[in-house]
């Protein structure tokens, strides 16, 4: 026979209370975005587009998106340009390319896919230190035959990248700041 009912409220309360500390403890993992030592504010100027042939508004749209991947994942005080930030982060456009994945009997295009590839450098206001200097790729591919454009896998990729910035932007190891 197991222990009266009365019992189990108690036992589960003095099991969750040797829990929750440890819950509090850990390894310093976090899910959150952690900026580089003495960052609290960033610039994030407009990104440069080197694209060729040029793909219009491409740096509009991935300044964008990147601006609102680091609002929802970090508490930055985000600025349009340097002025007034600890540092900033400068993005540059390398390449925007278009391909065909998959065609048809006929030649007809079925699927196509799109690669962007991306320079990020985050320069300290202070000294002009380089924190980060890293290229950054992505793909997305869209069908035809799904009634999916160049447009949305445009949007995708630009989201996707924006995405894969922000951690690429946090330090990893110690740079003896």
């Amino acid at each position: 026979m197991g222990p009266p009912e009365p019992l189990r409220l108690p036992l589960l309360a003095l099991l969750f209370g040797a829990l929750i500390p440890l819950l509090g403890s850990g390894c310093g993992y976090s899910s959150g975005f952690r900026a580089p030592a003495g960052i609290q504010s960033l610039g994030v100027p407009i990104m440069d587009n080197q694209t060729f042939p040029l793909r219009r508004g491409l740096e509009v749209d991935l300044t964008r998106e990147l601006k609102a991947e680091l609002r929802r994942r970090s508490d930055l005080t985000l600025r349009a340009g340097p002025e007034g930030a600890d540092a900033v982060l400068f993005g540059t456009i390398l390449e925007f390319r278009q391909g065909v994945l998959v065609e048809g009997a006929d030649d007809e295009v079925q699927e196509s896919g799109i690669s962007i590839r991306v320079r990020i450098r985050l320069i300290r206001s202070r000294d002009g230190a380089v924190l980060i200097d890293r290229i950054i790729q992505d793909h997305a591919s869209f069908s035809n035959l799904a009634g999916e454009t160049i447009d949305t896998a445009r949007a995708e990729a630009v989201r996707e990248i924006a995405r894969r910035i922000v951690p690429q932007i946090e330090p990893w190891e110690s740079r003896g700041d």
